[in-house]
């Protein structure tokens, strides 16, 4: 195999690890969401299981993100295909259990996570500067890819019940899952840049990594990237956990949910193959806030009482939108990251995410008391729109 054949190989390899991952989150996290329902529980419930989704995590980014700058990429991809092989075995064994429902939540948060993490360190390393908005927008176009596949497991056929084979749904994401950690074993490490290539004081930040930590923090636009990214990231969560709650509400079949995810992600998949000419064409910095303001808009018109067909067409827009700022916050880290604190500064970002991903969800939660999964929608679009003004400090 030549060195151009192994590249493509392992960069193959990559994405789809990329694909795997997320059809098995965007697949199991819809049927627990309904299995929660059906169950009789609260949709406050849905709240507290969107941030079971985010807090394991929470813990372990920032020494990951250390360990990814020091051994590599590769443990960080094994780890997150064993939490997603844990999560599907544990919703397999107690479908009906809220407890189990919520550690299946958290275990898949964590693979998802390392998978993440790993995937994006890789490219962060790997991908030259003119590349990296290009190899971005193919990164998570995968991830499209595997949100498109997800949620048609919703459709496995089950015994005349109104809600989605929890437990056939596990079975399908634990073979997916074993077939995610055999795809990290075939991803070497990206080459560990050499210790004089590394930001002042990054060895010793090896031994006391909050100063490192601190030192990235003060960064410029390090702090607007994160706010960007956390945002639009729990936007996505918190539409991904309502949409059934929505459909609940206005009577809709889960072949409708389907479609909903479907289009949002076939929208995100557009957005991210045009990235690389949108940039060039109109500059990051407006993309990135033509993209944050309308994907705000589309979350704040689901409040409406709309017909089905108008909340596809809403979460296409959104889908379009939201996808191009996911790759761009990454561009946005990498470029004002020194080499060498790549990971750690990945692992920032998606500490930042997870932050987002508890405070805005149980934030929201109370909300769908009162006026149910529309005020929700409304309300994050709302938050949403604070990332404009963030989005002008991105370099272009």
């Amino acid at each position: 195999m030549t060195r151009a054949s192994g590249a493509r190989f392992v960069w193959s390899c990559l994405l789809l690890h990329a694909v795997c991952a997320h059809a098995i989150s965007y697949g199991l996290r819809p049927a627990m969401s309904y299995a929660l329902l059906e169950q009789g529980h609260q949709a406050v419930w849905l709240g507290v299981a969107t941030a079971m989704f985010a807090a394991p995590p929470f813990l372990l980014a920032l020494p990951a993100g250390r360990y990814c700058d020091r051994y590599g990429e590769r443990p960080a991809l094994v780890g997150g295909g064993i939490a997603l092989v844990l999560s599907a075995l544990v919703a397999l064994a107690a479908p009906a259990s809220l407890a189990a429902v919520l550690a299946a939540t958290g275990l898949l948060g964590i693979g998802v996570l390392l998978a993440a993490l790993g995937e994006q360190a890789w490219v962060m390393n790997q991908a030259s500067p003119s590349r990296l908005d290009h190899s971005f927008g193919v990164l998570t176009f995968a991830t499209s890819v595997g949100q498109l596949l997800g949620p048609l497991l919703l459709l496995l056929p089950r015994d005349g019940a109104a809600a989605p084979p929890t437990r056939l749904i596990a079975v399908a994401v634990l073979g997916v899952a074993v077939l995610t950690v055999l795809l990290s074993l075939a991803v070497p490490s990206a080459p560990r840049p050499p210790a004089a290539a590394r930001a002042p004081g990054a060895a010793a930040g090896e031994h006391q990594g909050g100063g490192r930590v601190r030192d990235l923090l003060r960064v410029p636009g390090m702090g607007s990237a994160l706010f960007a990214s956390s945002m639009i990231l729990s936007s996505v969560d918190i539409l991904v956990a309502y949409l059934p709650l929505l459909a609940q509400e206005r009577g809709l079949v889960p072949g409708w949910i389907t479609l909903f995810l479907v289009v949002r992600a076939v929208g995100s998949m557009v957005s991210r193959i045009l990235l690389g000419r949108l940039t060039t064409r109109f500059g990051r910095v407006r993309v990135l806030m033509a993209g944050c303001a309308l994907a705000a808009g589309g979350l704040i018109l689901l409040w409406l009482p709309v017909s089905p067909w108008v909340v596809a067409g809403l979460a296409t827009c959104y889908g379009f939108t939201a996808g191009m700022v996911q790759p761009l916050t990454m561009s946005w880290v990498t470029l004002i990251t020194p080499p060498g604190q790549r990971g750690l500064a990945a692992s920032l970002r998606l500490v930042g995410n997870r932050l987002g991903q508890n405070a805005v969800p149980l934030l929201v939660a109370p909300l769908s008391l009162f006026g149910g999964a529309g005020v929700v929608f409304g309300v994050t679009g709302m938050l949403l729109l604070a990332t404009v003004p963030s989005a002008r400090r991105a370099p272009d």
